[in-house]
Parts: structure tokens; C-alpha cells; sequence
């Protein structure tokens, strides 16, 4: 993880205001078919909105094009969590715009084959394990994109974890503000068409920990909204005036080869209004 230099945070947002009771739940490497459908059936069951890290390769195999069209129908937000979920792009700025650009492309064409006609504005990226450089940085600014980490990540993908322990551990340190992350997905694998496999504590965490939040007076709110981000343009950012902070735990987040990522430094905590 690069150190923080210049403006290299200076469109991350990691949070929402301590001051307002609600939190962002957020999913990456989606969308995986049945998992997908079964988290989007539980926020609808629960009725709270999410915000979907996509990768463009998954949206692009055009399996799960009305998945991606029921998100915009139910009012959830869709991101991109870049093309591949490779780091190494990440590294230069013309290789990060054009996995930006193939993820962005990604979803439009997918929306527009399930024929939704007004397709909203794809301006969230999430990097990959949250690894974040200046050329990355610099490429996302280029192309309207506002970066978006996470403050709570208890590890959900972990083998032999079950629904209950996770939402107990979200519970454990979800605070004001939070942005939340778990996974739909399983990076770009699709072990079943016909059934849930890759992430199937999913759904079940959501129908658990959505009322345990309410019950604790913490309402799932959407995640532009959380940032402050809501009635802004495409390239618009956060303005506030406080110190970079360090992701809670670590902001442990997966590797490709399992392991977990160093601890590093986000940007400030975004106002909850529009700047």
C-alpha cells in the first residue's frame, strides 16, 4: 500500500457522519447469479437499500443482466469493483482507466439488454482488496469516478463461518456512519448456475443483521446518500475539513492468494449532506 501523497485521497470517501444514525451496506465481486438474487430478495424482504461493487467481468458474461436491472429497479446503487479484481492494474493510470472504462461499459450494455431505458450514472469505484495507488487515484478522478472503502470488513468470506457470527461481529463495531462491506461474489468464479455456492452466507447475514441494526437505532441508508453524495454530478466530491483516518482493525480485506492486506490510511469522513 502506497502512503498518502498529495491528492491521492483527495476523492476517497470511507465513511459517512458520526452524527447521523445510519450505515451503508455495501457488496463486492458480485454479480454471482443465485447468491446475487438471494442477497437482492433479502434487502427487499428487510426493505433496505445496498449499494453493489460489480466486476465488469462478471457483468459481462450476461447471466445475470436482470439481476443488474432489478438493482436499479428496487433503488440500489451499482459501483464497480474494476474489471478483473487484479492489483497489478492498478499500478499504472492507463491501465486502471481502461479497466474502469471495460466495467463501466460492462454494466451500461447489460442494462440496456434487460431494457432499462433511463440507466443511472456509474460514478463509485471500489479497488480491488482496497488497494489504492496515486496512478489509480489519478485515473478514477479522470474519468468521474468517486473512490469508496469501507470502515467495517469482518472477514464474511472465510471458510466454516456461519450467518450468525458474522452479522455478531458486524454488530460488534458498526457505529454511526459505517460503511459496510460483504461479498456476493467470490471474484470472477461461477461455480453454479443452478444454486448459491460461491458466497451462500450472504443473504442470510443480511435478514439477520438488518434488524439487529434497527433494534440498536442504526437505519441502512443508501450509500450516496451516506457520502453526502446524493444530489451531486458525476464528478462532484466531499468537502470536509477532517484528518485522513486509519480503516477500524486494519480494513482487512481479501488477497488473491487468501492472505490479508497491511493496515492503511483513508480519507476523511465525508458529510452526510451534499457539498
Amino acid at each position: 500500500m502506497l502512503l498518502p501523497e498529495g491528492d491521492l485521497l483527495r476523492d476517497v470517501y470511507l465513511r459517512g457522519s458520526p452524527a447521523v444514525a445510519t450505515v451503508a451496506l455495501t457488496f463486492d465481486d458480485g454479480p454471482n447469479g443465485r447468491c446475487t438474487q438471494a442477497v437482492l430478495d433479502a434487502l427487499h424482504d428487510v426493505g433496505a437499500p445496498g449499494a453493489f461493487f460489480v466486476l465488469g467481468e462478471n457483468v459481462a458474461r450476461g447471466h445475470d443482466d436482470t439481476l443488474l436491472a432489478r438493482m436499479v429497479r428496487e433503488g440500489h446503487t451499482i459501483g464497480v469493483h474494476s474489471e478483473t479484481h487484479r492489483v497489478r492494474p492498478l499500478f499504472r493510470r492507463r491501465s486502471t482507466a481502461e479497466e474502469l472504462g471495460a466495467a463501466r461499459a460492462a454494466v451500461d450494455t447489460a442494462l440496456a439488454r434487460a431494457g432499462v431505458l433511463e440507466r443511472p450514472a456509474i460514478t463509485l469505484f471500489r479497488p480491488p482488496f482496497g488497494f489504492l495507488t496515486e496512478a489509480a487515484a489519478g485515473a478514477a478522478r479522470e474519468a468521474g469516478f468517486h473512490i469508496v472503502e469501507w470502515t467495517v470488513s469482518v472477514r464474511d468470506w472465510e471458510a466454516g463461518r456461519r450467518p450468525d457470527q458474522i452479522a455478531d461481529s458486524i454488530l460488534a463495531r458498526a457505529r454511526p456512519g459505517d460503511v459496510i462491506v460483504l461479498h456476493d461474489g467470490d471474484l470472477t468464479h461461477h461455480r453454479s448456475l443452478e444454486r448459491c455456492r460461491d458466497r451462500p452466507n450472504a443473504a442470510a447475514t443480511v435478514r439477520l443483521l438488518v434488524p439487529a441494526l434497527l433494534a440498536r437505532g442504526l437505519k441502512p441508508a443508501p450509500l450516496p446518500e451516506l457520502l453526502g453524495l446524493a444530489a451531486e454530478g458525476p464528478v462532484g466530491r466531499a468537502t470536509s475539513s477532517e484528518a485522513p483516518i486509519a480503516l477500524p482493525g486494519g480494513g482487512d480485506d481479501r488477497r488473491e492468494d487468501g492472505a490479508a492486506t497491511a493496515p492503511t490510511t483513508r480519507r476523511r469522513a465525508a458529510t452526510n449532506h451534499p457539498p
